[in-house]
C-alpha cells in the first residue's frame, strides 16, 4: 500500500513537471554540474492468446485466453556529481499478470556508480544492465520499435542474471566514430534444481567470470553512452551503426557424456549487427535492424520460454513447446533476426504512425526443423515514446516429436496484443 501511494505521488509530480515542459530534476550547483532526477515508465497489455495444446488455466483446459497485465514497470532515481560521477538506482518488475499479481515483488534492478576518467573512458560497477554480445543484449525497453524483443536477444535472462542485470564492473566510452564497452560479471547462481542430463544445461558448480564486449562503428550521428540501446530514436537523429560483440563464461554449462561422466563446458556467444534510423523530409523516418547470432551453450541446449506467460500448467495433450504462449526460443545454434519500421505524421495532428515488422529464423541443434517467429504491428505515437499505443500480432511455432521421435513443427499459434506505454522523466 505504501508503495502504491508513493507511486501515485511520483506520477502526479512527474506529470506536473511535464506540463511545465521541464524534467523533474533538482540542481545542487548553480552551474548545473550536480543534480538528481526521477523517471517512471510502464507498459500495460491487453492480450488475446491462442494457447499451446494442453494448456491449463487454473487447472482447466483452455485453447485460448484473454488477459490484462503489466508487462513492465520501472521507477528510476539518478544523480550526477560534478559532471563526472553518476549514481543510478532502478526499482521494477516484469510480467505482473493473473498468475503473479499477489506474489510479484518490486525488485531492485539497477544500483551502480560510474565515473568518467577521461573523455574517452568511463568506468563503473554494481548491479546494472551493462552487457555485450549485441545491440539488444541490453535493450531500452521503453524505446522499442516493436512491441517486444525475441527472447534469444537476451540469452541468459533470469538464468544467471536478474531481468538482464548482472553484478558487474565495466568500462565504456567513445573515440571518434567508435563506441566500445567491456563488462566483467559475476553470474548469479543458476535456477534452483538445476538437473544434469545428456542435453547441456546451466551447471550447479563454481562458475567462471562472464566477460562481454560490444564494439560499434557510428557512421553519422552519435548515440549517447548508456548501458541500454534504443530500438527507435523517433527520427531525431540520423544513425547508422555496425556492431560486433561476444560473451564468454567458463564452466557455465554441464552435461553427461555417453559414458555418463560429467563434462563442464563454456558459454560462447557471438553476434554482428547493423542498426539504422534515417530521418526523411516531412517528419518521416525509416528504422531498421539486422543481426546474425552464433550461440554455443553446449550440445543440444534449448530453452522454452514465453514472456508474460498465461499458462499455469499442462495436461497429457501438451507438446514439447510447453504451456500458454511458450516456444523454443533460445538454444545452441545460429540465428538471423531483423526489424523494419517506417514513421510518418498524421495530417494536422501531433501524433505519428509507425508500422513495424520483425522476424527470427533459428537453426537449433536439438530441433530437426528451423524456428521462425514473426511479429508485426503499428505504434501510434501520441507523444513520441512518452505516450504511445501499440497493436501487435505475434505468430510462433509449436514443436513436438513426430512418429520417429524427431522434434518438428506441428502447428503455429498467435497472439494479439494492445499495449499502452507511458514514459515520464
Amino acid at each position: 500500500m505504501k508503495f502504491l501511494l508513493f507511486l501515485a505521488v511520483a506520477v502526479f509530480v512527474l506529470n506536473q513537471a511535464r506540463a511545465q515542459d521541464f524534467p523533474l530534476r533538482v540542481y545542487s550547483q548553480k552551474d548545473s554540474s550536480s543534480y538528481a532526477g526521477l523517471r517512471l515508465t510502464g507498459q500495460v497489455w491487453m492480450r488475446y492468446n491462442q494457447n499451446n495444446p494442453g494448456t491449463l488455466i487454473n487447472g482447466e483446459p483452455s485453447s485460448s485466453f484473454f488477459d490484462i497485465s503489466v508487462r513492465r514497470l520501472r521507477f528510476q532515481a539518478y544523480a550526477r556529481i560534478r559532471e563526472k560521477t553518476n549514481l543510478t538506482m532502478t526499482l521494477g518488475q516484469n510480467n505482473i499478470n493473473y498468475l503473479t499479481a499477489r506474489s510479484g515483488e518490486i525488485r531492485l534492478l539497477d544500483f551502480y556508480i560510474d565515473h568518467r576518467l577521461h573523455r574517452y573512458l568511463t568506468v563503473g560497477g554494481g548491479q546494472s544492465g551493462w552487457n555485450g554480445t549485441s545491440r539488444y543484449a541490453a535493450p531500452l525497453t521503453s524505446k522499442l520499435l516493436t512491441l517486444d524483443l525475441s527472447p534469444f536477444l537476451i540469452p541468459t535472462v533470469n538464468q544467471t542474471d536478474n531481468i538482464l542485470r548482472k553484478l558487474s564492473a565495466f568500462a565504456a566510452g567513445q573515440a571518434g566514430p567508435w563506441d566500445y564497452r567491456i563488462v566483467f560479471s559475476r553470474p548469479y547462481a543458476p535456477v534452483a534444481n538445476s538437473q544434469i542430463g545428456f542435453d547441456s544445461g546451466f551447471a550447479n558448480v563454481k562458475p567462471g567470470i562472464q566477460t562481454a564486449l560490444y564494439l560499434k562503428y557510428q557512421f553519422f550521428d552519435h548515440e549517447s553512452i548508456s548501458p541500454f540501446h534504443a530500438g527507435t530514436l523517433d527520427g531525431q537523429k540520423k544513425v547508422l551503426t555496425l556492431g560486433l560483440g561476444m560473451e564468454r563464461q567458463n564452466k557455465a554449462m554441464w552435461h553427461l557424456t555417453n559414458a555418463a561422466d560429467t563434462l563442464t563446458t563454456p558459454i560462447t556467444l557471438m553476434a554482428a549487427d547493423l542498426f539504422g534510423e534515417i530521418p526523411l523530409p516531412g517528419n518521416k523516418a525509416w528504422t531498421f535492424y539486422l543481426g546474425y547470432f552464433y550461440y554455443d551453450f553446449g550440445p543440444n541446449y534449448l530453452r522454452i520460454i514465453g514472456f508474460n506467460n498465461v499458462g499455469s500448467g499442462l495436461n497429457a495433450q501438451g507438446t514439447f513447446s510447453g504451456t500458454g504462449n511458450a516456444w523454443p526460443a533460445i538454444g545452441t545454434g545460429q540465428t538471423g533476426y531483423f526489424q523494419v519500421g517506417y514513421t510518418w505524421p498524421i495530417s494536422n495532428r501531433n501524433e505519428r504512425i509507425q508500422p513495424f515488422i520483425s522476424g527470427q529464423y533459428s537453426g537449433y541443434n536439438k530441433l530437426q526443423e528451423p524456428v521462425t517467429f514473426l511479429e508485426t504491428g503499428v505504434n501510434l505515437l501520441l507523444d513520441g515514446q512518452r505516450s504511445k499505443l501499440t497493436l501487435a500480432y505475434q505468430n510462433r511455432p509449436v514443436f513436438d516429436a513426430d512418429r520417429t521421435g524427431d522434434l518438428v513443427q506441428q502447428m503455429r499459434k498467435s497472439s494479439l496484443v494492445l499495449q499502452y506505454q507511458i514514459r515520464l522523466e
